[in-house]
């Protein structure tokens, strides 16, 4: 099996989409399987050496080019606290690639339902194993399924998947990244070194674990926003009733799903208010840890300069102009009766617009748009 350059580029490219937009891995999975001739990969990032003790941080199943969730759920359900290939796996050196039989003992073999029936099933008995070193502590492992190959695996094969391993670890580490954040565009580290908004990290009990230079200055200034005692907190008493809601929905109890949401933050030195998004960060399975960040809060001023770029934004988004001048106005804090009446267009227009951008982003809520529009910040102009 020989594979060309130009097939390498193409799922290096299709890797580097997939750390900023999680669909997009099931279509590098996809031609790394054509090219490499395999039957798909398990993508994972992890903290601790054991199901006891660790945790599992990130999770993608792939099989046959399509990404199943549905295996993702049933190994973290049924095989992964028994899974005798943990604490071996966890210990492999550092882009080492090992064949998934090394990793179970003879009478493994013979006995554990996760080496006979779920690696049977994902045809993975006789895959490759990749694990590399993360940040803090953290391990990246690329479980890759059976070859296709007569006589097993080729020294082509093996050599593509090793070239491939920086990117590959790269993505599940920005992948990470982004979740901790719960954004679709830049990293945490990022955003929050970021002038151009107000970036604030809540803990579960709704304090304020960190904010950027631009949110620092919004909460001193405490004309809007304020810190009040370590809590974020509103000017006035009706802002406040509201915020308190809005975090009460992304803070709920443990066990309960958390919910986003915006709202508008009425300010004395100008009669346009701040425009204030806040998103949950949740947990996508029992055995995930429950992470320290309980909630982001995004903070943008609708009456300071342009801070993205409309044509920008509809070229990274893939979006018409008018569709890249309509996101950046809900970004900014506009209602959609703001922006019909600025544009001369009637409200029901405007709603029809959104939804044209809702369907090609593959989201169903404005403060989802807003949140992608708003992480933005940071990314290089799409190349020509």
């Amino acid at each position: 099996m020989t594979y060309s350059q130009d097939a390498y580029k193409s799922i290096v490219a299709l890797i580097q989409d997939a750390a900023l937009n999680d669909a997009r891995w099931t279509a590098a999975d996809r031609l790394i399987s054509e090219v490499n001739r395999t039957r798909g990969s398990a993508l994972g990032l992890a903290e601790g050496e054991s199901p006891a003790d660790g945790s599992i941080l990130l999770a993608r199943i792939c099989l046959d080019g399509q990404r199943r969730e549905d295996w993702e759920r049933r190994y973290f359900d049924h095989y992964f606290s028994d899974d005798d290939r943990i604490l071996r796996w966890a210990r492999l050196e550092h882009g080492s690639i090992t064949p998934a039989a090394d990793l179970y003992t003879e009478e493994e073999k013979k006995t554990s339902p996760a080496y006979n029936e779920a690696l049977a099933e994902m045809n993975a008995q006789d895959g490759l194993y990749l694990r590399m070193d993360g940040p803090d502590g953290l391990h990246v492992g690329w479980q890759i399924c059976d070859s296709r190959e007569k006589g097993g695996w080729s020294s082509d094969q093996v050599r593509l998947i090793q070239r491939l391993r920086p990117h590959v670890r790269q993505l599940a580490i920005m992948r990470h990244a982004l979740a901790e954040a719960e954004v679709t565009g830049p990293s945490t580290t990022e955003l929050l070194t970021s002038r151009r908004y107000g970036v604030i990290h809540l803990d579960r009990r709704r304090r304020i674990m960190m904010a950027n230079d631009r949110a620092q200055e919004i909460l001193r200034e405490g004309d809007g926003l304020t810190d009040f005692d370590g809590f974020l907190g509103t000017r006035t008493a009706a802002d406040h009733a509201e915020l308190s809601r809005l975090l009460a929905r992304a803070l709920p109890p443990f066990g309960e799903r958390g919910s986003a949401g915006s709202m508008r933050v009425a300010r004395s030195s100008s009669d346009t208010p701040l425009a204030l998004h806040v998103t949950p960060v949740g947990d996508e399975y029992p055995h995930f840890r429950t992470r320290r960040i309980g909630a982001v809060v995004l903070v943008a001023d609708p009456s300071g300069p342009a801070r993205v770029d409309p044509a920008r934004v509809a070229a990274l988004l893939d979006l018409t102009p008018a569709e890249g001048r309509l996101a950046v106005a809900l970004a900014t804090g506009r209602t959609l009766r703001d922006i019909a009446l600025a544009t001369g267009r009637t409200e029901e227009t405007v709603r029809w617009h959104l939804k044209q951008i809702f369907r090609k982003q593959g989201v169903s809520r404005q403060v989802d748009l807003v949140r992608r529009v708003l992480s933005l910040d940071g990314f290089a102009d799409p190349p020509d």
